[in-house]
């Protein structure tokens, strides 16, 4: 029979023959040549024989049937890029998609030809189902990825909804009950009523610090109106004031440019995750905080000089630290990033943050191509 037009659009990584013929003809001490699916070698004992054509696989690939040959002493006299020795085809899934042959006497060749061709279409199945599972695995993974990227945007948009009403609607009606709560102060004779009603509105102002600090942390409003360096900027200092710890900010290369939300959302929740840890954890005095664009990225770096810890806890997820670490780096994996953590006990910690500001392309490979 003819090959298929499927057969004929399969075909065997060069690379991947070769490695093959190295393999068996090192096993059976045997010259050993692999054509592809049109009768040209492709891998070979023999380097000078590659790229030649096969003239005997080829007329046997376009005319058919699709057999085993031998090629005898005076056929080697006769064709063009053929030696004396036995030919079998590879059959993988359909049709056949190279000849494998075995030089010698073709007798003593058509076993040990026989022996190679199994060997490699068991190779190339194994090949086939090492790619289908690095498919479902890449599929299953791209899923996740799409799946956490929805829960994250959600995440954040609900974030922003709630910090809006927070701001306006709560906000607002606490500074209501503030100034209702001054005049009313003012009306009452009694210094005993007074007092207590000043301890109320003193109390609706605390709540309104904490409702502004609360939306604040949920969604910053700089982070959307001014962008990332207002609102890190901003961060830092409402950081150093509430947990009385140093922090220098360094911005480099970088002044009120935007870039994509995603982006600044993210650099943003891992400098808001990094120096919480610090507070909580760390005991740290000072923290240097450095945000570059170099080239095509932007990088974020958080150094302090707290306690430190042993990083190969990170393999686990029993603490608060760890999870809001995985956190940090299932944000950064989403838009291609690098993440890095160098910590040691009693040395302090710096965590260092690389996103590029474009999308990296990702390459498939073919049939039969070495992993």
């Amino acid at each position: 029979m003819k090959p298929s037009a499927a057969t004929r659009s399969m075909e065997l990584d060069p690379r991947f023959a070769q490695s093959l013929v190295d393999i068996v003809a090192a096993e059976l001490k045997k010259n050993v040549n692999i054509t592809d699916n049109h009768g040209v070698i492709i891998a070979s004992f023999s380097k000078e024989r590659v790229s030649h054509i096969h003239e005997a696989a080829a007329r046997m690939l376009i005319n058919g049937p699709i057999r085993e040959f031998s090629v005898t002493a005076e056929e080697e006299l006769q064709l063009k890029g053929v030696r004396q020795g036995f030919n079998v085809p590879i059959m993988f899934g359909d049709g056949c998609v190279g000849v494998i042959g075995v030089t010698g006497t073709p007798d003593t060749a058509a076993p040990y030809a026989r022996l190679a061709a199994k060997f490699v279409e068991a190779a190339l199945e194994s090949n086939a189902r090492q790619e289908k599972l690095v498919r479902a695995l890449k599929e299953k993974e791209e899923l996740q990825s799409i799946l956490l990227s929805k829960i994250i945007s959600v995440q954040e948009e609900e974030r922003k909804k709630i910090s809006r009403e927070l701001h306006d609607e709560t906000s607002q009606a606490l500074t209501s009950i503030i100034v209702g709560l001054r005049v009313l102060s003012e009306h009452v004779n009694s210094e005993g009523e007074r007092e207590k009603i000043l301890g109320m509105r003193d109390l609706a102002v605390k709540t309104l610090e904490d409702v502004h600090h609360l939306a604040v942390q949920l969604r910053p409003a700089l982070l959307d109106d001014l962008g990332l360096v207002a609102a890190a900027q901003k961060y830092v200092e409402n950081y150093s004031r509430q947990y009385s710890i140093a922090v220098e900010l360094n911005v480099i290369n970088l002044s009120r440019q935007r870039f994509l939300p995603e982006i600044e959302i993210t650099l943003y929740r891992i400098l808001q995750e990094a120096l919480t840890n610090i507070a909580k954890h760390a005991k740290a005095t000072q923290v240097r905080v450095r945000l570059k664009k170099q080239r095509d990225k932007l990088i974020l770096t958080v150094t302090d000089n707290g306690i430190g810890f042993n990083a190969g806890i990170l393999n686990g997820v029993g603490s608060d630290t760890c999870l809001g670490i995985h956190g940090m780096h299932e944000r950064i994996a989403l838009l291609s990033g690098e993440f890095y953590i160098d910590s040691a006990e009693g040395k302090g910690t710096v965590i260092t943050v690389e996103i590029p500001l474009c999308r990296r392309k990702k390459t498939e490979s073919g049939l039969g191509q070495a992993h």
